[in-house]
C-alpha cells in the first residue's frame, strides 16, 4: 500500500473517532438532560463496574455476581431507552466499523488491515486514477452491441477482435501477478476501445488489493522533464508502482535527450525489476519504432515479455448503430 495515502487514510480515521465521540457525548448529555431516570441507571452502571473493580484491587471482594447484575442493567437501560422512542443502543459506543472499532485494523498483537479500510484504500486509488464510484469503464459495463459488427481482417469483425482483446486483458487481470507476460501493449487508431480496456483492467486489479498507477502519455513526459532539468526524481513513483499504465503514448511531444531516454529507461528497468507496464498507443510498430527508435520497440515487441493486442475498424465514438 503506499504510504501516502495511508497517511491520508489514517487522519480521516482519526477524524471519524473525534466526530464518533462528539455525537457520544452529545447522546450522554441529552440523557443527563431530558431522562434522569435513564440517566440515573448509567450511573449506577458505571458504579457498579468501577466499584467492583476497585474492591477486587483491594482484595476486599470479588467479580462473580458483575456480568449478571451487568445484564440486568444493560436490559433495563434497552427498555427505558426503548419507552422514551430511542433506539435500544443509544448509550452504546459510536462505530463506523464495529469490527476494527473506527482504527482501520484488527487483530492482536499482530495487526492486520480491516475490510473497511481496504475498501476506502482502493477507493482513494480509483479516485486518484480517475476511477470513481461510478466508472463506466469496467469490464461489467462492457457492452458488445455498441461495436460495429463488420469485418476487418480475415473475415474477423471489429465485435469479434474487440471481444478477444478484452477478454484477454480481462484474464490477465483475473491472474495478475501470475501471469505469463508482465506486459501489454494494445494498439490501433482513435476510438477503438483502448483506454476503456486499460482502464477495465486497472478497476479490477484494484479489486483485487493490487496497486495501479494511471497517467497519460504527456503527464509521463512532464515528469521526465522535471526529473531531467531539476534534478528531481519525478519518475520515482512510476519505477516503484507494481502496475504501470501508460494512456496514449505517441500523443506527447519529442524532447530531445529526454523523451526517448526516459521511455526507454522507465520500460527497460520495470522490466528488469519484474514490474508490469501496460502501454495504450494509436502508433504501429513501425511507426513506434520510427518515433523512438528500436531500443524502446523491441522492448515491446518481445512476446515472452509483452503482450501485443491490436484493435482495428471503426471509431467507435461516431459509429451509430
Amino acid at each position: 500500500m503506499r504510504e501516502d495515502l495511508l497517511n491520508e487514510l489514517k487522519d480521516e480515521y482519526e477524524t471519524i473517532r473525534s466526530a464518533n465521540e462528539k455525537e457520544e457525548a452529545e447522546r450522554r448529555s441529552r440523557i443527563n438532560r431530558n431522562y434522569p431516570e435513564i440517566a440515573s441507571l448509567v450511573q449506577e452502571r458505571e458504579n457498579l463496574v468501577f466499584g467492583t473493580i476497585k474492591k477486587i484491587l483491594h482484595g476486599t471482594a470479588e467479580a462473580e455476581n458483575l456480568p449478571e447484575k451487568m445484564e440486568n442493567l444493560n436490559r433495563l437501560i434497552e427498555q427505558k431507552l426503548l419507552k422514551s422512542g430511542l433506539p435500544a443502543d443509544y448509550l452504546s459506543p459510536v462505530y463506523r466499523c464495529a469490527v476494527c472499532k473506527d482504527t482501520g485494523y484488527t487483530g492482536e498483537p499482530v495487526r492486520e488491515p480491516c475490510e473497511c479500510l481496504k475498501k476506502a484504500y482502493q477507493q482513494k486509488i480509483r479516485d486518484r486514477i480517475g476511477l470513481g464510484k461510478n466508472a463506466s469503464e469496467t469490464f461489467e459495463k462492457y457492452d458488445s452491441s455498441l461495436i460495429p459488427d463488420e469485418p476487418v481482417s480475415n473475415g474477423v469483425t471489429q465485435r469479434q477482435l474487440t471481444g478477444i482483446a478484452r477478454d484477454k486483458c480481462e484474464k490477465w487481470a483475473d491472474r495478475y501477478p501470475d501471469v505469463q507476460q508482465r506486459d501489454i501493449l494494445l494498439t490501433g487508431g482513435s476510438g477503438l476501445g483502448k483506454t476503456f480496456l486499460m482502464r477495465a483492467m486497472a478497476a479490477r486489479l484494484i479489486e483485487r488489493g493490487q496497486n495501479v498507477l494511471i497517467v497519460s502519455a504527456y503527464t509521463f513526459l512532464q515528469m521526465a522533464r522535471k526529473s531531467h532539468y531539476e534534478s528531481e526524481n519525478g519518475v520515482q513513483e512510476l519505477m516503484e508502482v507494481p502496475v504501470l499504465m501508460v494512456d496514449d503514448l505517441g500523443s506527447e511531444p519529442l524532447m530531445q535527450n529526454i523523451t526517448v531516454e526516459q521511455l526507454f529507461f522507465l520500460i527497460n528497468e520495470r522490466q528488469n525489476r519484474g514490474m508490469s507496464t501496460v502501454i495504450s498507443t494509436n502508433l504501429t510498430l513501425q511507426e513506434l519504432r520510427e518515433r523512438y527508435t528500436e531500443r524502446v520497440a523491441s522492448r515491446l515487441n518481445n512476446p515472452k515479455n509483452c503482450m501485443i493486442l491490436t484493435l482495428a475498424g471503426r471509431d467507435l465514438r461516431k459509429f451509430e448503430r
